[in-house]
């Protein structure tokens, strides 16, 4: 019997997926409404390749073509550039907003998304309104153990979590001396 029957992949993956990525994958794949919204993965790409496509189709005409042929493809295509144009634009403005208030809130105030968590320690912080890793951190475990279904693992989990953010963060740094993880 070969490797390949036996349940062996010949491929082995680059890094084995963290638990919290696996619970994002499969989050995201049961919402659904990507097969019927081509915004609903990457808007950004996605609106700016659009647009463009859009804006090419008006501008090649006007600038390259003349007379009857310009007249031409500007009624052929034009028509539907202009409703890409019309409908695409503002959602790839509005995506890029919204990328950017989100890198920006990120950097003051990393999400508890960045933690490598149980689904079911995610599930605890996010029902009770912890968002950021810093508010978490702020709590008491006293104040902690009281939220409905926290135990002493999970806060465990928890703390772990975010002293090796923490830690990681202050690596990056460069081990600053003034300040510890």
């Amino acid at each position: 019997m070969s490797r390949t029957q036996r349940g062996f992949s010949s491929a082995l993956p680059k890094r084995p997926m963290t638990s919290r990525e696996i619970y994002q994958s499969t989050r995201y794949a049961s919402l659904g409404g990507s097969e019927s919204d081509i915004f609903a993965v990457n808007p950004l790409k996605r609106s700016a390749i659009i647009a463009g496509i859009c804006w090419l189709m008006v501008l090649i005409p006007i600038f390259f073509l003349e007379g009857h042929v310009q007249a031409t493809a500007l009624i052929a295509g034009g028509w539907l550039a202009a409703a890409g144009i019309v409908f695409v634009t503002p959602i790839f403005f509005w995506s890029l907003a919204e990328v950017g208030w989100e890198r920006i809130r990120w950097r003051v105030s990393p999400t508890i998304d960045d933690l490598d968590l149980s689904p079911r320690a995610y599930n605890l912080l996010r029902r009770h309104g912890f968002e950021t890793i810093n508010s978490v951190d702020l709590t008491p475990d006293v104040s902690l153990m009281l939220l409905s279904n926290m135990d002493n693992s999970a806060l465990r989990e928890i703390r772990r979590a975010i002293n090796i953010w923490k830690y990681l963060r202050w690596q990056e740094k460069g081990f600053p001396a003034g300040e510890a993880p």
